[in-house]
């Protein structure tokens, strides 16, 4: 399946989205916080409904932040946060990482969070996502990598969903592994 038409295997139901609300700087990017402050630029790829998105921005006002993610609705609740949170330093957009729409060299700091496991090339996206860092920038990313799990006491019903999961998920044009 073509990239551009990939699809996001978790979806963005309510309990995905639930799941992903919890979600914040501290708990999902803290490795990252120290890199932080007042005056950065801050590319958030996948940013999701904007929790992880909002605390980022909240680190480095007066700097920007460019959320970007693969359908407006998505976006429209991540706007929704930083509006709640009176947050006027943000931008969302529609993307895709496999060719952002950005000059090179644009962003301080570029992160994603869980996001290469859903794309279907993610060396590409890492690559985009370096191309529009500074030199000197950090680019920061967090993902699972469903080869890597591991489980115990060992459970065959675990296996046969990881089974299920990497062939749905590559049949959407992601890559779990």
């Amino acid at each position: 399946m073509p990239k551009e038409t990939a699809v996001y295997t978790h979806g963005h139901q309510e309990p995905a989205l639930r799941s992903h609300r919890w979600r914040t700087a501290a708990n999902s990017a803290a490795y990252l916080i120290d890199e932080l402050r007042p005056g950065l630029t801050v590319l958030d790829v996948g940013c999701g409904p904007g929790t992880i998105t909002a605390d980022l921005a909240a680190l480095v006002a007066p700097g920007r932040v460019t959320a970007v993610e693969t359908t407006e609705e998505i976006l429209s609740q991540a706007a929704g946060v930083a509006a709640e949170r009176g947050l006027e330093n943000v931008e969302f957009t529609v993307a895709d990482v496999h060719a952002l729409d950005f000059p090179d060299d644009s962003f301080d700091v570029v992160h994603a969070h869980q996001v290469l496991q859903h794309v279907g090339d993610p060396v590409q996206a890492l690559r985009e996502m370096r191309r529009v860092c500074r030199p000197g920038g950090v680019v920061a990313v967090r993902d699972s990598d469903y080869a890597a799990m591991a489980w115990y006491p060992e459970f065959p019903g675990l296996d046969d969903w990881l089974d299920l999961y990497r062939r749905v998920a590559r049949a959407n044009g992601g890559e779990p592994d």
